[in-house]
């Protein structure tokens, strides 16, 4: 009796241990195997692989937007420098910007290790882990080479008489240094002493949205149109609200550019009602006459009932376009 009771004390250690064993370390201590000298990592877990490794993502996305401390010592800081080189800035939004960061952010060098079932909770277990050193340098590349596009394209814009190509070299600078923004904002997350090298960085992108307000007090549209029939007005409203949208002022006299657009429509008429087949040609051209800008698109037929309600439905469609498509890239 006293052997088959050790017998079974030692088979249920024996289990106890092997269980114990199976449960990876990165489970019980993950800074054991990815201590936070060397890495960012987060323990998801979830009723499948799939659903724990999201979970650790997005706890690994929680660390960069919530730790932004060093990113904000850099910005006052370069925030001061301007200052002192008495430099004019309207707002501090681009400040605040700076200092933002969505989950959806992009981040490199995201692993994952090998997944653990625990059949006691029937809950899988990963951990995303980010090396440190992998991603900062993949970070710092990628920094490089955006601001290098950025000053390209402010360079550009400092030499080009056109004001308005000056400013759509400017837009596309502005897109790509938000890009540069997000990724400074990562690179320093995790290495907080990059700080100080990003702070010239972080001065230019927030020259940006000044030096492109400085450029559009100069640049004022008028706006024509081919059509003088009244279906057709609200095309000539869209363009001057997407003028507005963009910062352009618009202006029936003394402009610097003209905005020349041209609406041709075929009509067709079927058993199974009336088509408008419709093409839009837009020129914005300067005083001397030279063009700057087109924007041309030609639709599929449009159909409907009668001929009006035809024409209503292809009005539609022609400033969803431009809406969507007139001055964005």
């Amino acid at each position: 009796m006293k052997r088959t009771t050790l017998f079974l004390c030692l088979v249920t250690f024996i289990a106890g241990a092997a269980f114990c064993a199976d449960i990876p370390s990165w489970v019980k201590n993950p800074e054991k195997d990815f201590p936070d000298s060397a890495y960012i990592k987060a323990l998801g877990e979830g009723s499948s692989v799939k659903k724990a490794q999201d979970s650790a993502l997005s706890d690994i996305s929680l660390f960069f937007d919530t730790k932004i401390d060093y990113l904000k010592v850099a910005v006052d800081s370069a925030r001061e420098i301007m200052v002192d080189d008495k430099s004019v800035f309207t707002s501090d939004e681009s400040y605040k910007k700076i200092t933002q960061i969505t989950s959806s952010s992009e981040f490199f060098c995201v692993k994952f290790t090998e997944s653990y079932y625990d059949k006691k909770s029937d809950k899988f277990s990963a951990l995303a882990y980010i090396n440190k050193k992998e991603a900062s340098q993949i970070y710092a590349s990628r920094i490089s080479a955006l601001m290098e596009s950025v000053n390209a394209y402010r360079a550009f814009a400092q030499k080009e008489k056109e004001p308005f190509i000056a400013v759509q070299a400017l837009q596309k600078a502005k897109v790509l240094s938000k890009l540069a923004e997000s990724y400074i904002h990562n690179e320093t997350i995790i290495i907080p002493s990059d700080s100080e090298k990003y702070q010239n960085d972080l001065k230019t992108i927030a020259l940006i949205p000044s030096e492109i307000a400085a450029i559009k007090k100069g640049v004022t549209f008028s706006i024509k149109m081919n059509q003088k029939e009244r279906k057709f007005d609200p095309i000539f409203s869209t363009v001057a609200s997407i003028l507005e949208k963009y910062g352009y002022a618009y202006s029936v006299s003394n402009s610097a550019y003209k905005i020349l657009i041209d609406i041709s429509c075929i009509e067709e008429s079927y058993d199974a009602g009336e088509f408008v087949r419709p093409s839009v040609d837009v020129l914005i051209m300067n005083n001397a006459g030279s063009g700057v800008y087109t924007y041309s698109k030609a639709f599929q037929r449009i159909g409907s009932k009668s001929m009006e309600q035809a024409y209503t439905r292809t009005v539609t469609k022609i400033k969803q376009d431009l809406e969507e498509n007139f001055l964005a890239e």
